[in-house]
């Protein structure tokens, strides 16, 4: 079916807009990379820079640590906690439970009410799964450890201490920011009574980055170079990776030779990548994205994530249809905006599972899309707008897979981890874009490969996906030295 040359028109103008060249790859990866550089420095402490934070981490596993940790984990609108079993051979057994986070507690009024529900499924996991070890575990050496994944921007100040920097994904407890996490769940803990010490405090993508390099090496032919950058691509996205102690300019020089007396010689950064390029000095930027930065959370931060990450994709396809009508040029049979569809016009209805589906859509006359549009949004489409819709996300998601690329160029160059003959680099990635949206690993790939890492360094690059990084990566940060 054809679409009419008007609509056809305004639509590859939009995808035009949203197509990122290899020129715009390479200024982002070189851009980064210095991004990356002041970041590690940080002199002038910029707000708005890639903040690049020390977590304290100074121990990659090797598959062959062994021992029971628990993990927990507030990455989003759930609260995970879990029980890590590793048996020393690369593999680990995990017991698990998850708990809704109530969307009042998202914005209570006070710290303590958030953290205290926090505790409480933290006590309630262990009476029911380690009630035993847990009567016998009363001192304060006999605590049962905990790694805690907290994944919002925070200044660390070591391994098991930091404050909250500024809230991302829709919470905000005004009180909380600037406040120490660890304290805030550790005095919750210790008013109830429960037996555990909240031992290490770790960011998704640090715990993704050390359960990847745990497990490589459990399937054989699994593990194919070191394990380098750990990075999430879900409802936000970040990026951790292990950086050179020297390298870090922003530790204290006492502190850096105390780690090398050790034969320590490197630290895991937290690099806080959906940060990078706040001042809007490379990425793309069409109105849609001005749009939803000033209806977001954060405005002003976190400019990448809304351009890359899952909790933005559908919003941008949302605020792309919701103009094409004003236009003129689509859903004509609604009169006014105030007659079209209610989850049409309220943001964040628009999910990119949904987009997912009209991604690899090849029904007749696009009929799965029609009901998939029909389902999220109660909006009936006709065959010419469904088509589209189809290559509105194509674009939408294209975009995001290839500027997800550049901090992963950038690391590879930063750290020269592909110099020597056919060295080969693994990445531990987790999130439901990455795991999930059709394509995506592979446009990443085909992004990087346009970078100046190039064909040949792409083919040296394996990227995995990483089973339950922030439990078993939050419990093995917790055996760092």
């Amino acid at each position: 079916m054809s679409v009419n040359a008007k609509l056809q028109s305004r639509v590859d103008g939009i995808i035009n807009e949203l197509t990122v060249s290899q020129e715009i790859l390479n200024k982002g990866v070189d851009f980064f990379i210095k991004s990356a550089e002041k970041g590690l420095d940080n002199k002038d402490n910029d707000p708005y820079g890639l903040p690049m934070i020390p977590t304290y981490v100074t121990s990659i596993p090797t598959g062959k640590e062994r021992g029971v940790l628990l993990a927990a984990d507030l990455g989003g609108t759930n609260f995970r906690v879990c029980s890590v079993s590793l048996n020393g051979d690369h593999t680990f057994i995990i017991k698990q439970e998850k708990n809704p986070i109530p969307v009042d507690l998202m914005s209570a009024n006070s710290a303590d009410e958030l953290f205290e529900y926090l505790a409480k499924k933290i006590g309630q996991f262990v009476n029911t799964h380690h009630g035993d070890q847990a009567s016998e575990s009363k001192s304060d050496d006999n605590k049962l450890k905990l790694g805690f994944t907290f994944s919002f921007p925070v200044d660390q100040t070591s391994l098991d201490s930091g404050t909250l920097i500024r809230w991302t994904k829709g919470f905000n407890i005004e009180d909380c920011v600037g406040k120490d996490i660890v304290q805030l769940l550790q005095s919750h803990l210790d008013l109830l009574k429960i037996p555990v010490s909240v031992a290490a405090l770790a960011n998704d993508t640090v715990g993704t980055l050390l359960s990847r390099a745990y497990s490589a090496g459990a399937v054989a032919g699994d593990k194919q170079g070191d394990t380098l950058v750990g990075a999430i691509f879900g409802t936000g996205t970040n990026g951790a990776y292990p950086e050179l102690i020297d390298n870090i300019k922003k530790l204290p020089k006492n502190y850096v030779d105390e780690l090398k007396s050790k034969g320590k010689t490197h630290m895991v950064i937290n690099t806080e990548w959906g940060s990078f390029d706040n001042h809007l000095e490379v990425l793309p930027t069409t109105k849609y994205d001005v749009e939803i930065d000033k209806i977001s959370a954060n405005p002003g931060y976190h400019m990448f994530e809304k351009r890359v990450s899952g909790m933005f994709l559908g919003e941008i396809l949302r605020h792309i249809l919701v103009d094409l009508y004003r236009e003129g040029l689509i859903l004509q049979q609604y009169r006014s905006y105030e007659n079209l569809p209610h989850r049409l016009r309220t943001p964040w209805e628009l999910s990119s599972e949904i987009l997912s589906y009209i991604e690899i859509d090849d029904s007749t006359a696009l009929k799965a899309s029609e009901l998939a549009l029909l389902n999220a949004l109660r909006l009936p489409t006709t065959h010419e707008e469904r088509i589209i819709i189809q290559q509105l996300t194509i674009a939408i998601a294209k975009r995001a897979a290839y500027l997800g690329a550049i901090p992963f160029a950038g690391l590879l160059l930063k750290t020269k981890a592909l110099e020597g003959h056919n060295k080969e680099v693994d990445i531990g990635v987790d999130g439901s874009l990455v795991e999930f949206y059709p394509g995506f690993r592979a446009m990443l790939r085909d992004a990087l490969s346009m970078t100046k890492v190039g064909n040949q360094g792409e083919r040296r690059v394996h990227i995995n996906i990483a089973k339950d990084g922030s439990g078993v990566g939050a419990a093995l940060c917790t055996l760092s030295d």
